[in-house]
């Protein structure tokens, strides 16, 4: 025979809230990254169209951008000691 769940066992919008919270901390980064970096190849064609030097610009942000991206995450999950 069913049972109703008791009122604090029943699921609600807060569990539907937390389940979006989430989903969307782990896409949002990566779908952020994506749009940047098309972003910049983007902006590395416009800008080559209008002279072949000013493309090398969004490329050096790009690899600035990657090398503080590795500094950062290795002093994060640098190991304990030292």
């Amino acid at each position: 025979m069913y049972e109703v769940p008791r009122q604090d066992q029943r699921p609600g919008c807060r569990d539907a809230w937390v389940i979006t919270l989430a989903m969307f901390a782990v896409i949002l980064p990566v779908m952020l990254a994506l749009m940047a970096l098309l972003g910049g190849i983007i902006l590395a064609f416009v800008l080559f169209t209008v002279h072949p030097a000013l493309a090398l610009i969004p490329l050096a942000v790009m690899g600035v951008g990657i090398y503080a991206f590795a500094r950062w995450d290795q002093n994060r999950n640098r190991p304990p000691g030292l």
